[in-house]
């Protein structure tokens, strides 16, 4: 494998986690909550970290050498193709099951910002109440699940690609050299 290749594929993955960085940056602003441009960098966030795994698949596909056009870089057509070694190509087979119907990674290609319910708050009696406002007073620190669900799957993605990159290398034959 030539490395002039496969940088630029590895720049486009660590440039598509930058990018989604910077979008779940930029929705910790104060100024960005509640208006058109946070729902614009949710979907810009969730486009740019969905495009992460999109571009790993194009690193597998050099990495191993398997050939397969733009059009077939999916999960299902890189199970199917075989590298030289004839090995399973293990880094592909464990973004599969990420992408089952219960795991991060599923649900990170299947989410949708402007579906989010939003939760329901209880019967509080009237101590509650008071101790509430009291609080209230003295500290206010919304929380924002679906920016704590986002920090959670940038870090797993980031943890992810680190993880399986190392493999697909090792598992290549091209890591290099120590």
């Amino acid at each position: 494998m030539k490395m002039k290749k496969y940088s630029p594929l590895k720049e486009h993955t660590d440039a598509k986690l930058r990018y989604a960085q910077l979008y779940l940056d930029a929705l910790k602003e104060p100024k960005v909550v509640g208006s058109d441009l946070e729902k614009a960098h949710q979907g810009s966030f969730l486009f740019h970290l969905n495009g992460v795994v999109d571009a790993f698949l194009a690193e597998i596909n050099e990495l191993y050498g398997l050939g397969l056009k733009g059009k077939h870089l999916t999960i299902d057509h890189l199970k199917s193709a075989k590298p030289e070694s004839k090995k399973s190509l293990k880094e592909v087979k464990k973004l599969g099951k990420l992408l089952g119907k219960k795991n991060w990674l599923a649900e990170l290609r299947s989410f949708d910002p402007n579906n989010v319910k939003p939760a329901k708050k209880g019967k509080k009696s009237e101590v509650d109440k008071e101790v509430s406002n009291l609080v209230e007073e003295v500290v206010i620190i919304p929380t924002n699940p679906i920016m704590e669900r986002f920090e959670d799957w940038q870090a797993k993605m980031r943890r992810l690609i680190s993880e399986l990159r190392e493999s697909a290398l090792l598992g290549s034959g091209k890591a290099p050299k120590k």
